[in-house]
């Protein structure tokens, strides 16, 4: 599901491409990158064990800016997004962050990450890191995490659930009716007392009580019923209030999405206006204004950094050849590789800004392209060792 390897109904085939891998970037399988940081810690695990926990981060649709078709805009390489990859790794650790995916083709942008349940003391605990009482104190440490991007916490030990606008509608409507038919006016029932028989003279007393008890029976049936379509009429009077609380609170909801998308829409002209101004300067042979190189200059570093994060989750997996690592770099989200046909240097290309950068420019993990690639064939040597010694030591052949 997370890297839309099945069709999922939900999504929108357009803006998949949109969706980026922030850490496994090589895509590998979760349960073998859970078992290598398990292995990698050291610690014990038990046959129900929980070896990975799934974490999704997000905010209310309106809280994201939006288009005039009302499609969320482009959140990758944003501070928000970098802010929830630092949250979560400085929470759990993050070596223990091994999967981290931004979807932004569904309805609300949003991540699902796979966090590896590993305590301070390196104990594989689910029960320890995920429990009613710290997932309540992780939603209050991710809204103070994204107080900066004007989101809020929700309420907390809050019953609420989703509704759809019109299913708050239809309740209302259900509702009037019901309280229509229990405030129609129910006929009384006629009580008749039938004169005393002959016997009965002999004993004025026993039947005047045995009359009295039959009355007071009936009223008190007839009583009861009233107070039973009262109570109900009460009852559902209460959910209606409480329908149009949900009415009001998503007619709110709406109205700010709805500014939110105008504010957008104003912004967007606004760009678009200085785009075209900056467009017709160069094909005019005139020089770019400085506010826009030096804006150029910055995004082309921010991306170089992300590029950086990422080459270096790529050198992760298996690199045994140079190959290897150019297969890796072609599966790269967001990006495409090529190779300088004069040079033959390897050039990786960011397709939503069309940043270029030369591998050798490249620094992942503060080192040179060249250093990181040794480092990671190094890494996948030990490896291989490890595991054909672990399979010597799981049987041999007799002579």
């Amino acid at each position: 599901h997370n890297y839309r390897l099945r069709e999922t109904p939900n999504a929108d085939a357009e803006r998949k491409p949109m969706n980026h891998e922030y850490i496994n970037t090589a895509e590998r399988n979760y349960w073998e990158l859970a078992t290598e940081r398990i292995q990698e810690a050291g610690a014990k695990v038990r046959p129900d064990s929980v070896r990975g926990v799934e974490v999704i981060l997000t905010a209310s649709p309106e809280a994201f800016k939006r288009d005039e078709q009302g499609r969320a805009a482009d959140m990758r390489g944003t501070t928000w997004a970098e802010a929830n990859v630092a949250f979560l790794q400085a929470k759990f650790g993050k070596e223990n962050v091994v999967a981290m995916t931004l979807h932004q083709d569904e309805l609300t942008p949003h991540f699902q990450a796979v966090v590896v349940p590993l305590t301070a003391d390196c104990r594989l605990s689910a029960k320890d890191l995920f429990n009613p009482r710290t997932l309540r104190e992780l939603q209050s440490e991710y809204a103070q995490a994204m107080k900066p991007f004007g989101l809020e916490r929700g309420v907390e030990h809050s019953r609420a659930k989703h509704e759809v606008m019109r299913h708050v509608y239809g309740a209302q409507e259900r509702s009037r009716d019901q309280v229509r038919e229990l405030a129609t006016p129910t006929p009384a029932e006629r009580l008749s007392i039938e004169g005393p028989s002959g016997l009965d003279l002999v004993n004025l007393g026993k039947w005047r009580a045995e009359q009295e008890a039959r009355l007071n029976a009936e009223l008190a049936r007839q009583l009861a019923a009233a107070n039973e379509r009262a109570s109900k009429a009460a009852s559902i009077a209460q959910d209606s209030a409480g329908a149009k609380d949900r009415e009001k609170t998503l007619t709110r909801q709406l109205a700010s999405v709805e500014g939110t998308k105008t504010k957008e829409i104003d912004s967007r002209k606004a760009f678009e206006g200085g785009f075209i101004r900056a467009a017709v300067q160069a094909a005019q042979g005139e020089a770019l204004p400085a506010k826009v190189l030096e804006y150029g200059r910055q995004v082309r570093s921010s991306i170089q950094a992300e590029t950086e994060k990422h080459v270096q989750q790529a050198l992760k997996a298996p690199i045994r050849k140079a190959g290897d690592l150019t297969e890796q770099l072609k599966k790269l989200p967001g990006y495409t590789y090529q190779e300088d046909p004069a040079t033959k240097q390897g050039q990786l290309r960011h397709t939503a800004t069309g940043s270029r950068f030369e591998l050798v420019e490249l620094k992942p993990g503060g080192v040179s392209m060249k250093e990181a690639y040794e480092q990671a064939m190094q890494r996948t040597t030990q490896r291989d060792q490890a595991q054909s010694k672990g399979q010597s030591r799981g049987g041999g052949i007799s002579m």
